[in-house]
């Protein structure tokens, strides 16, 4: 069976070998929605509110930790938040990988990269995003994990992945961003870096298109062949 194609690529797509890969991770790297979403509903019965099913969370996933619980709480009551915050972190805390796991592809994509610096840039907090690459054993593929909660502004503010690229000593024409969501189109964008959209995670597909990012590939298998394609 022949792999599905390329849903849209840019013919100005630079053939240049890179230097940095920076992945986004949850609904690029991992599949963390079953696990997202029980920690979410978990949340909301111990809140005494109406649980939502797995697509209306996948819609709200992507701005942050904070972002989630306000949305899915529909509520600015500081107090609440915080209550939300405190119940969504205890229980995702103990079940951070009862079904998470690597993409089909993923290995394969970081192996062929093996070489490069490679890096996760990601709106999920630490210590969530560290814990789930360590348990998942990928962790010490990357040279940096850098997380919603490390001080700098959350994607799609190029801030966090300029720095990165500036402490690795690489330009944005040696850099990839990997990414599942309209909010990596719009981070590489604004660091003028070369991006992939991978369109099996939080975000809708025609959304995606509209985006029009760089690369747009339906799984990671198609990332591979396009890095080898171009050179990358």
């Amino acid at each position: 069976m022949k792999p599905r194609r390329t849903l849209w690529s840019d013919l100005s797509v630079s053939a240049s070998r890179k230097r940095l890969i920076v992945y986004d991770l949850d609904g690029t790297l991992v599949d963390t929605a079953e696990d997202i979403t029980e920690a979410v509903n978990a949340m909301l019965t111990q809140m005494a509110a109406s649980p939502l099913s797995r697509d209306e969370i996948r819609r709200l996933v992507g701005r942050g930790l904070h972002d989630l619980i306000v949305r899915c709480l529909d509520t600015n009551d500081p107090q609440r938040i915080r209550e939300g915050l405190d119940a969504f972190e205890a229980h995702y805390a103990a079940h951070l990988v009862d079904h998470s796991v690597l993409y089909p592809g993923v290995p394969e994509v970081l192996d062929y990269f093996h070489d490069r610096r490679q890096a996760v840039l990601t709106n999920k907090p630490n210590p969530f995003a560290r814990d789930l690459l360590a348990a998942l054993g990928v962790a010490p593929r990357f040279c940096a994990i850098l997380a919603g909660t490390d001080g700098h502004p959350k994607k799609p503010d190029p801030t966090a992945l300029e720095e990165l690229m500036r402490t690795q000593g690489v330009g944005a024409g040696e850099t990839l961003l990997v990414g599942d969501s309209v909010i990596d189109v719009e981070t590489g964008r604004n660091a003028g870096v070369l991006t992939v959209i991978v369109a099996q995670g939080f975000e809708d597909q025609q959304a995606l298109q509209a985006a029009r990012p760089d690369v747009l590939v339906t799984q990671f298998a198609q990332l591979l062949q396009v890095a080898k394609r171009h050179g990358w």
